[in-house]
């Protein structure tokens, strides 16, 4: 089997390493972007979480190419602590979900196909326990989780073209589950959890182009509903649900990385522009602690940057 082909595969190729994190306060009015602390190793295409109040950067890809990295950061102190590694290097995965206050990884590249492993670590012990593998190969998808269950979307699945597959796992049983796929195929899309439902939007399609398509799971109807398309079409856009819409931050429309900051209301089915970022940049992992929006590592046009910054503003949708 070979990696998937086409404008993600490219873009790979070109990219550089850059370390960056980035914090966007959301209840402030203004768009003023200032700097934080940068990550130690630089990361693009990592898995980002928080948990306590602690952010998470797991893996990724650097200067020295993939990694295993665990790198946390404090934004109490603005300090950075390497934590212990994952059991493999990984990359260009599912985003990363939160159950218990354990943080739950899932696939990614490892060489030259993804894997369908999942991992699972532990804060206070510092520690990784491989669970229940994926019932395929998987990566470039989405990881959301509702009622204590691990939803993840593949993309990637180690052959040519893209996939729309979603599978979900139950911790207590240790075991996956396969469920209906979307309509469309999203791979390195923006995504996140709102009132219980899992939405999936943009990323590369099933032929290969960057597409605008958003798409929300309900698991109370096992159904996939297709809603208001992105105004601006990305893949390896950083994003996150909090205050009950979805923030979408950067990425690449396929043939340059943007500064674009889309914002998602689920209750009026609308998208609204907000202020840009002060750099374009893709394939960041983002997680909020405290209210907070954080963007971890990626890369941006002008190469390998070391932007570290944040910007307070309000999201009002009419």
């Amino acid at each position: 089997m070979k990696a998937p082909k086409g404008k993600i595969a490219s873009i790979l190729s070109a990219l550089a390493g850059i370390s960056t994190a980035l914090l966007l306060s959301l209840p402030a009015n203004a768009a003023s972007w200032k700097s934080m602390a940068p990550l130690p190793v630089s990361a693009r295409l990592a898995a980002a979480e928080s948990i306590n109040g602690i952010i998470y950067v797991a893996g990724g890809y650097g200067v020295s190419g993939p990694n295993s990295n665990l790198q946390a950061f404090n934004p109490e102190t603005k300090a950075w602590t390497s934590l212990a590694a994952m059991p493999i290097t990984l990359y260009q995965g599912d985003g990363a979900g939160v159950i218990n206050s354990q943080l739950y990884i899932t696939g990614g590249w490892n060489g030259p196909i993804p894997t369908n492993t999942l991992f699972r670590y532990d804060p206070p012990s510092n520690t990784w326990t491989s669970l229940a593998s994926l019932p395929h190969l998987t990566a470039c998808g989405a990881s959301g989780v509702i009622n204590s269950k691990l939803y993840v979307t593949t993309a990637c699945n180690g052959y040519s073209g893209y996939a729309n597959y979603l599978d979900v796992y139950d911790p207590v049983a240790n075991a996956w589950t396969s469920l209906s796929g979307s309509a469309s195929a999203h791979g390195s899309p923006a995504f996140g959890v709102v009132n219980g439902k899992f939405y999936v939007a943009g990323g590369v399609d099933g032929s290969g182009n960057v597409t605008s398509v958003l798409e929300v799971y309900n698991p109370a109807t096992s159904t996939w509903t297709t809603l208001a398309p992105m105004p601006a079409a990305v893949q390896g856009a950083a994003s996150v649900a909090v205050n009950g819409q979805l923030y979408v931050f950067g990425g690449n429309d396929g043939t340059n990385y943007v500064a674009t900051v889309q914002v998602y209301d689920p209750y009026k089915n609308k998208w609204k522009i907000l202020p840009s970022l002060p750099t374009a940049i893709g394939f960041s992992g983002a997680a909020v602690v405290y209210g907070n929006v954080f963007m971890e590592g990626g890369y941006g046009s002008a190469g390998s940057g070391t932007t570290n910054q944040y910007s307070p503003f309000s999201a009002s949708i009419p």
